[in-house]
């Protein structure tokens, strides 16, 4: 059988992080390791990709066609399905990731003959069986028109195979992540223990957590070629005696690689020794959820920090001298005064790359706002990609919040010291990589703010698909 497994390019309205950051698939290379020695597979990366993606399913003719993103990816999902079968009527079609899994009915189309709702490493090969040899449709697969009962899919299973990272190997040159040049990703663990209402991280799994075996990371890390690592974890600063189990077997296995991680301000702040040790191994970014510099909107976001607990793990990153990633929640409610008061304090605590997130009602999440109260539709799925302005300001018109993220934006990035940091600690050919995608970026924004000032635009843009 002939596999294609695609990785959409985002749709023209999602404000591209893209341009700042594009990593390797990984789920799909691991969705290709499960397919048989005789199966041909391929990996099209549609951000990358200089072919159009007619040319590649013509020209490549695949028996099954399957594509996987996020919310924002929805109806390129769909489009990707109706031009598989437009060129070739007997082709099936598969379509999976995280927002299929809880909410399958969203890219629900008679172009999409199979939709993976479960257990993605166990339920494929099956499916692959199930075409193959007409064996039953495995739980945990949809067929189009297919309702998802919950209480009817098998329980999880992380089982998770080696990525077929060879598949992607005419792209691996060009995938980077803000500083980190030619990274590769590996996940070590499912799921997050925390409750925080915002994040739909720890939905996808139902609020189950799971540690991938420690043998199996050190195999698959010993296997990566690049020296830049991004370990996706939801959270991996979270256990102090795994931490050390990694750092135990990496010194084992003599391996020289520089991580970006994500990790939590109280971890930080509370096993400062750990950082330390981190770094001596490789650790060199923290993306690090600040979230608030308000203990009010930290309490009501179920975060379990605080303000305090900020500036303690924000001084032990910068004691390590290890750059960090801060992301920070916008909230509806912000003022000027908020917007200046966030860009002071993190001017203060030495952040030099924020990324700003508009509040977002995400499905599946503990944050909960009645339709008469959003801007973007939530049938917009493009536009729910973290950055557009969802909720409708209550201090301002949309057009000055758009404008206020901006110069929010602005501060940090173009701080004289830390543009004097980039130029004397980053590779040239990576400063203007990024200063190309920030551009861009920026031109973005500016569309957001001119497109709000238009008259009526705000309530048009929660009706516009409405029909």
């Amino acid at each position: 059988m002939k596999i294609l497994f695609v990785r959409p390019a985002p749709p023209a309205d999602t404000i591209g992080l893209q341009h700042i950051m594009i990593v390797e698939p990984l789920e799909l290379e691991v969705m290709a390791a499960l397919a048989a020695d005789d199966d041909e597979c391929m990996i099209a990366d549609m951000i990358l990709e200089k072919r159009s993606l007619s040319e590649i399913i013509t020209t490549f003719k695949p028996d099954l066609f399957c594509t996987t993103g996020y919310i924002t990816h929805i109806p390129i999902m769909k489009a990707y399905c109706q031009l598989a079968k437009r060129l070739l009527p007997n082709v099936f079609t598969c379509v999976g990731g995280v927002h299929v899994e809880k909410f399958p009915e969203d890219v629900d189309d008679l172009a999409i003959d199979f939709r993976v709702v479960r257990n993605a490493t166990r339920t494929f090969p099956l499916l692959l069986q199930h075409l193959k040899i007409g064996s039953p449709l495995p739980p945990g697969v949809l067929h189009a028109g297919d309702m998802l009962h919950e209480e009817e899919l098998p329980d999880f299973d992380f089982d998770f195979p080696m990525p077929m990272r060879h598949l992607t190997q005419r792209y691996r040159h060009e995938y980077f992540y803000v500083f980190h040049d030619k990274v590769a990703l590996i996940k070590t663990s499912f799921g997050c223990p925390y409750t925080c209402k915002f994040c739909f991280c720890r939905k996808i799994t139902n609020d189950h957590y799971h540690a991938r075996p420690m043998d199996e990371v050190i195999a698959e890390l010993k296997a990566i070629e690049e020296n830049e690592v991004y370990i996706v974890d939801d959270d991996f600063l979270l256990s102090p005696e795994r931490l050390r189990q990694f750092m135990k077997r990496v010194k084992e296995e003599d391996i020289h690689k520089r991580y970006l991680v994500y990790g939590r301000t109280d971890f930080i702040a509370n096993h400062p020794d750990v950082i330390c040790e981190m770094k001596q191994v490789g650790l060199r970014t923290v993306i690090v959820g600040i979230e608030s510099f308000s203990d009010d909107e930290l309490q009501g976001f179920e975060k379990r920090s605080s303000r305090s607990i900020n500036e303690k793990a924000l001084a032990v990153l910068n004691a390590n001298e290890l750059e960090c990633y801060a992301a920070v929640i916008t909230s509806p409610d912000w003022s000027d005064a908020e917007f200046k008061h966030t860009g002071d304090k993190l001017l203060e605590m030495g952040i030099r790359f924020v990324n700003l997130q508009p509040l977002t009602p995400l499905k599946g999440t503990g944050i909960e706002v009645n339709d008469e109260d959003l801007v973007i539709s939530r049938e917009d799925f493009a536009k729910w990609d973290l950055a557009h302005v969802v909720i409708r300001p209550t201090k301002m018109s949309v057009s000055r919040y758009y404008a206020n993220i901006l110069k929010l934006y602005e501060r940090i990035v173009f701080a004289p010291r830390n543009l004097l940091h980039h130029s004397l600690h980053e590779p040239l050919a990576m400063q203007w990589k990024l200063a190309r995608g920030l551009i861009k970026v920026h031109r973005q924004y500016m569309q957001r703010i001119e497109k709000a000032k238009q008259p009526n635009a705000e309530n048009t843009l929660h009706t516009t698909h409405a029909v």
